[in-house]
């Protein structure tokens, strides 16, 4: 209750805010964020055969006090069969755009995110992934995707997407 209770009120009010957070409908990115990450870490990476060997703070804990490992990708996994360690930052959209040449495409992040997330890949030298969901609610996606943030785009077109999809919703 207590976090509901520090965040900022919009015009619908503390009831529709709280009625929008617990149907899943939120439209706040920190709270759709931490739903996709709650999902990439307990139904993609599983504890079955991944060790969650390190996660970033939630954005209220790092509006506290920041933490400069918060600028690191979400998770850190370590493959229980081959032991290799992979950075795993988690995005969510709702879905595609057309950009101004007409073509459907998915923006993952800013360049300067991707850009950081090279930087961690090389200072480390832990592969980084972007692991990006699409669909309604992030807590039950339609599609997952893996992307390699070496050679990866802040913005992708529908057909890498289509190369780096992981998982897909069987319920849709």
């Amino acid at each position: 209750m207590y976090l509901i209770l520090k965040t900022k009120v919009s015009k619908m009010g503390f009831f529709g805010e709280l009625l929008q957070d617990v149907t899943g409908k939120s439209k706040r990115p920190e709270i759709k964020g931490g739903r996709f990450e709650n999902f990439v870490s307990d139904e993609i990476f599983t504890d079955k055969l991944f060790d969650l060997v390190e996660m970033t703070r939630d954005f209220n804990s790092n509006s506290e006090r920041f933490e400069e490992r918060s600028m690191n990708p979400d998770f850190l996994f370590r493959d229980k069969r081959t032991h290799e360690e992979f950075w795993i930052e988690a995005k969510y959209r709702t879905g595609l755009f057309r950009n101004d040449k007409g073509q459907f495409v998915c923006e993952i992040c800013k360049s300067w995110q991707l850009d950081r997330y090279r930087d961690v890949e090389k200072i480390s030298g832990k592969k980084v992934y972007i692991c990006l969901g699409l669909g309604e609610d992030p807590r039950y996606p339609e599609t997952v995707h893996l992307i390699p943030v070496f050679g990866a785009y802040p913005q992708l077109f529908q057909s890498k997407l289509k190369e780096t999809l992981i998982w897909r919703n069987p319920d849709i």
